[in-house]
């Protein structure tokens, strides 16, 4: 899903770009103090009355509640580039800019292979997208909502604003930690310049620091003789940049297990194993590659283990996976999973 942020700062929002770095507020640093606000009376009631039997209940409903107030960070974005009124509001009266964002590739980098009922995390997964729904009075807290799944109570209670917010058309990521946290780089794929944004020489400089990324540019526009906004792509200034690489990763001294080194065609088998290295080495959001393990034909495959940067509590280890098909003289990526 591409997703859109207004953003007003050109220095500090391209620094954070740079950086590959994304900024979460807790619930006292959004704009709207009725956030999070829900109806529980009923369900506060059937507690009260069922007290010799509902404190394990209870408990659960003041660690969801701790977790919202407290953890959490929030991440709002917007369905629509288009929209007049986020662009005064939040990009300075069009003289800013709009951040596109692939949200799936933000996700995947932090839910690979989650496991939902691992005990080691208390919520799951490590990031949620919530659309947010919109309605005139608080949503009703009840005790369904809270089961071993905590996905229902989380979308109660981040996604349900009031109908004057209507006009935001606001999708959140949930992340399980507030602050500041690093994201895979390749899930910036656009930047909007506001109407106002006159500068020539600013856009350029934004080119040039993002530059080898992928990144498209585009011109916010009215329609003619309409209301309606537009866009038009910009010519990248520094497209012929070499490709951005966020790592570069060494893996002289590490590990090494499976497949051993006597077998007939072992060096065969680590010729796919360092094309799978050279591969991981450049991957973001991963700090050390710690092992390649090299598992025995008929169904030969790479496991290399890497350490994750760990910023949001995530789990410590990242591997990847990949298939090695000796007919096409291919090594074939699975999805990555958390260890």
């Amino acid at each position: 899903m591409k997703l859109y942020k207004y953003r007003c700062d050109i220095k500090r929002d391209i620094k954070m770009l740079v950086e590959n770095k994304l900024f979460a507020p807790n619930k006292k640093k959004l704009n709207d103090p009725t956030e999070m606000s829900f109806n529980d009376s009923e369900f506060l009631d059937f507690l009260d009355k069922h007290k010799e039997h509902s404190l394990p209940v209870k408990k659960q409903f003041d660690d969801i509640k701790d977790f919202t107030k407290k953890k959490c960070g929030i991440f709002s974005l917007s369905k629509c580039v288009r929209n007049e009124l986020l662009w005064a509001y939040y990009a300075k009266g069009h003289k800013g800019f709009c951040i596109e964002y692939n949200s799936d590739i933000i996700m995947e980098s932090y839910n690979y292979e989650l496991e939902t009922k691992n005990s080691l995390l208390k919520y799951k997964p490590l990031v949620q997208l919530i659309e947010v729904n919109y309605q005139d009075s608080y949503p009703v807290f009840t005790g369904d909502l809270l089961t071993d799944d905590q996905t229902p109570a989380i979308k109660c209670l981040f996604g349900t604003k009031s109908e004057s917010w209507k006009r935001e058309n606001e999708v959140r990521l949930i992340f399980n930690k507030y602050g500041l946290t690093e994201i895979d780089y390749r899930a910036v794929t656009g930047i909007y310049f506001g109407m106002k944004f006159y500068d020539k020489n600013k856009k350029a400089d934004v080119m040039q620091k993002l530059q080898g990324r992928g990144i498209k540019y585009y011109q916010m526009k009215f329609e003619d003789k309409s209301y309606k906004m537009d866009f038009d792509e910009i010519e990248d200034k520094y497209a012929s940049a070499p490709k951005y690489i966020s790592n570069n990763l060494p893996y002289d001294n590490i590990s090494w297990s499976g497949l051993p080194s006597e077998y007939p065609d072992y060096k065969e088998y680590k010729k796919f194993a360092i094309r799978a290295l050279e591969f991981v080495r450049k991957e973001p959001c991963i700090n050390k590659i710690e092992s390649c393990y090299i598992s025995l034909p008929p169904n030969p495959m790479i496991a290399i283990t890497t350490a994750v940067n760990d910023d949001f509590n995530t789990y410590p280890i990242k591997i990847y996976r990949f298939d090695i098909d000796i007919t096409t003289n291919e090594i074939i990526p699975r999805r990555f999973q958390r260890s």
